[in-house]
């Protein structure tokens, strides 16, 4: 009874270690002991009644593991390798392992000496992955592999092995050792009785973080190889004794290998490699390759003994690689001309570098780049025309500072919410749009503060210490963006916030994140034009976007951006009601926070280059002489809604769709399910409440379901109308987040939910209107499915921590801002978990 209960724990621990494990995550592993009871080589599967399973019980004993007695169970699997058929057969006593499933495929089998042997539990021959035959071999012996990667042919963790070391040991005495590649043999005979042992290496694989450029931590399915030994020999016998062979052997591997192998100056080729017929004593070793501190070191060979060496080779240099949008940029690195785009500096010594690039009819942009040792890093920059405003950018500085005004340059990048919420920066994802990038105004503090705000991403991002994400901020201060629009999305705007309030009964400060009006976007922006350029819409077009609460201060900015040359055409306002908060450089004080939101750009390439280039320079305008304030009101906010509520028709429709989804899947599963209803509240209502509304968005209504703990082999099935399809909306978007952290870690978007409902409706005229999509943690390849991940930090959600969906409908074309939820037939999920 204690056997069964230990063993049936064993199995439950592999069981929920197994649930919580993504795709490419360490598999269980089983090591099975019984006799086979069918064999068929034209399957080439071997049956096993396993009696035993080999498990550890950590009771105190120095060994707690051990072959533990179960139920007997019939289990069949493929063979690792044919030749196994030639060494067994019914009634063979074995021991078997699998990974990943009890049977189904033998990765290693082990022929055990029979049950009235002298060495009742001693193997003779081995097949497959050695890492899961417990039983030790006859006579005394033993063999421990060592497999080597090949760098540059790696998939996730595993790479293929391109040798392995391997040494023969008998009554734990090293009796031979050396390198053997795929395919290779090798054999040793114990002179005083006869016995031996064979091992021949037929392929492998090999841990990708041997490998020096493999990312630490890096994890996933363990490596496994083929090897085949067999072992000879009656009883232990006594201590083997060498017969000493002349000349010796060096077998050399090298991390990257195709290194020169240099013993004693002589060029021996390269690595990996094997040297014969070398005197034994000291001899001087020297790997060498290009990009590589050369690898010296003094080994000595023993005669009749192969001596092995593996070595790591530390790079000296690495390379920086460098485009350009346009191309045929000239480069000037270090000060000193590198030639033009697209080009790839090399043999540069670690650290920073200066790069600029330069061309005619674009604005000069100047980088630091960073180099790493052995590595190529990629630079890309987009050179703004000249004609854009950016060759503006010094005489408006010098017209803010003549009308009394301190300017601070800040940063314009991207926000990186789950990077930061995994260096513990935020508490929390605020519900991050997966499917969408974000980038965010980094401002320096009020001039002469020293706490200019609340939040900052320099613990991982040391080259912003000083800048903050969001900042205390006067009623009279300024933030002036000046740059270009992104290229043809289809969603675009830019929005201020209420960062974080601070609350007296807490004695501390939370997050609000509530928006402060109607954002400016693609439908209502106001931007200039580049000379000479065509293009349609308000895309890579000249832009400025003027943040204040002061009416006083934007006719200041507006009248310096005039004398500087700045259109009239291109400026906006992105007003802050300073009434409703508390603006302030106090600790007590409300911090203001900006978001520029993107969404699915038409050309991906494109997209790349703005949100990995600078789009434009952001200020900090500070009055420096008192002047009147004269604060902004409350904004008008746009009307949602058009009165069109057509998508309500289809409710019957919805519900027969939901019938046909429980009918298709529901087979020996619990059905259950929440209904729908609005997750984010509007900014100023959140205001009024004080709750946190999530960085919020007038453009969109943000709907949810949930909340649901998502196992091993439970799934969601969302459904509704695609409100994109139905002319309601310009896009919908389907999120999965967890509930602590409020992190979306996947989505789908309308264009890939589109038809997916036409087999659960046949014959409705309607079904191109509808979508179904499955959210599971395994979809084993299953179309209109995506898998939920339940590791890695903030992009992933564990199994303890429940799942929420959220449906996101963005902008309505007759309004310019998002629906009005009694005009939108709400989406709906189901839930499956086994009966």
């Amino acid at each position: 009874m204690i056997q069964k209960r230990t063993l049936f724990i064993i199995f439950l621990i592999l069981a929920l270690c197994a649930c919580c494990l993504p795709a490419g995550a360490t598999l269980p592993s089983y090591s099975f002991r019984g006799s086979v009871i069918g064999v068929s080589e034209s399957d080439n599967t071997v049956t096993i009644l396993a009696t035993h399973t080999w498990g550890c019980v950590y009771d105190g004993r120095e060994n707690p593991c051990s072959w533990i007695p179960m139920t007997p169970t019939m289990l069949t699997g493929t063979v690792p390798d044919p030749v196994v058929f030639d060494h067994l057969g019914k009634g063979s006593s074995v021991m078997a392992g699998s990974i990943g499933t009890q049977g189904e495929r033998w990765i290693s089998i082990g022929v055990l000496t029979p049950l009235y042997s002298s060495e009742p539990l001693h193997a003779t021959d081995l097949f497959g992955e050695l890492g899961l035959l417990r039983a030790p071999l006859v006579a005394g012996y033993s063999l421990d592999v060592e497999t080597q990667p090949d760098c540059g042919d790696c998939s996730g963790a595993v790479c293929t092995a391109q040798a392995t070391n391997v040494t023969i040991s008998r009554n734990g005495a090293e009796v031979w050792s050396g390198t053997l590649l795929p395919g290779d043999e090798a054999a040793y005979t114990d002179p005083a009785d006869g016995s031996g042992l064979s091992v021949l290496f037929v392929s492998g694989q090999a841990s990708a973080n041997l490998c020096p450029d493999t990312p630490p931590g890096m994890s996933g399915i363990q490596p496994t190889s083929v090897f085949v030994v067999h072992a000879t020999g009656s009883g232990p016998g006594p201590t083997p004794t060498r017969t000493p062979i002349s000349p010796g052997v060096l077998s050399v591997i090298s991390v990257p290998s195709g290194a020169t192998i240099l013993l004693d100056g002589d060029d021996k080729g390269q690595t990996p490699g094997t040297i014969s017929g070398i005197e034994p004593g000291m001899h001087r070793l020297v790997l060498a390759k290009d990009g590589y501190a050369p690898y010296e070191r003094n080994v000595t060979i023993t005669a009749g003994r192969p001596t092995v060496v593996t070595a790591t080779l530390a790079p000296v240099f690495g390379s920086l690689r460098i485009q350009s949008s346009p191309s045929g940029a000239s480069v000037f690195l270090d000060g000193e001309p590198a030639g033009t785009t697209p080009l790839v500096a090399r043999d540069l010594e670690p650290g920073e570098h200066a790069v600029s690039l330069s061309k005619m009819g674009y604005v000069t942009v100047n980088r630091t780049a960073t180099v790493v040792a052995g590595q190529e890093k990629f630079l890309f920059v987009t050179l703004p025309k000249k004609g854009d405003g950016s060759e503006k950018i010094g005489a408006f500085i010098s017209a803010l500072e003549r009308e009394g005004f301190i300017v601070q340059e800040g940063k314009f990048e991207l926000f990186d919410v789950l990077a930061m919420y995994d260096a513990q920066i935020i508490p929390s994802c605020y519900g991050n749009n997966p499917s969408t990038p974000y980038l965010t105004y980094k401002l320096p503090g009020y001039p002469g503060l020293a706490q200019g705000g609340r939040v900052s991403d320099a613990p991982i991002r040391p080259d912003n210490k000083g800048l903050w994400l969001d900042y205390f901020m006067e009623p009279d201060e300024a933030i002036v963006f000046v740059g270009t629009t992104p290229p043809e999305v289809k969603y675009f705007s830019y929005r201020s916030y209420i960062g974080t309030r601070w609350f007296d009964e807490l004695g501390d400060y939370a997050r609000i994140f509530a928006s402060l009006g109607d954002t400016v976007n693609n439908y209502r922006i106001r931007t200039g034009s580049i000379p000479g350029q065509v293009s349609s819409g308000p895309y890579q077009k000249p832009v400025m976007i003027i943040t204040t609460g002061d009416r006083g201060t934007n006719e200041l900015v507006r009248k310096a951006a005039l004398r500087a040359g700045y259109s009239t055409n291109m400026m906006n306002d992105d007003i802050i009601p300073s009434g409703l908060i508390r603006m302030g450089l106090a600790n007590t004080s409300d911090t203001i926070a900006f978001i520029h939101r993107l969404a699915f750009f038409a050309n991906e390439t494109l997209g790349m280059e703005y949100m990995n280039s600078t789009p434009g320079r952001v200020f900090r305008i500070t009055p420096n002489i008192t002047h009147t304030q004269q604060p902004y009101g409350v904004p008008h906010l746009l009307v949602r809604g058009t009165g069109d509520a057509h998508e309500l028709d289809f409710l019957d429709d919805q519900e027969t769709l939901r019938e046909a989804i429980i009918a298709r899947h529901g087979d020996g599963m619990v059905v259950s399910g929440n209904k729908t209803d609005i997750w984010v509240l509007e900014g100023f209502d959140s205001l009024q409440r004080e709750t946190d509304a999530l960085g919020d968005n007038r453009d969109a209504l943000y709907l949810r379901n949930g909340d649901y703990l998502l196992g091993d082999d439970d799934f969601l099935i969302v459904y509704g109308v695609n409100h994109q399809a139905t002319g309601k909306v310009l896009y919908t978007n389907i999120a999965v987040y967890g509930t602590e952290a409020l992190n979306g870690v996947v989505a789908v978007t309308d264009a890939d939910i589109a038809g997916s409902a036409n087999s659960y409706l046949p014959g409705n005229p309607d079904a191109d209107l509808f979508y179904v999509w499955k959210f599971a943690r395994h979809c084993n390849g299953e179309t209109g499915c995506t898998e939920v991940p339940c590791c890695c930090g903030g992009l992933g959600i564990p199994e303890t921590v429940p799942v929420r969906i959220a449906f996101r409908t963005y902008i309505e074309d007759e309004t310019g801002i998002g629906p009005v939820c009694n005009e939108i037939l709400y989406d709906q999920a189901i839930y499956f978990s086994p009966a």
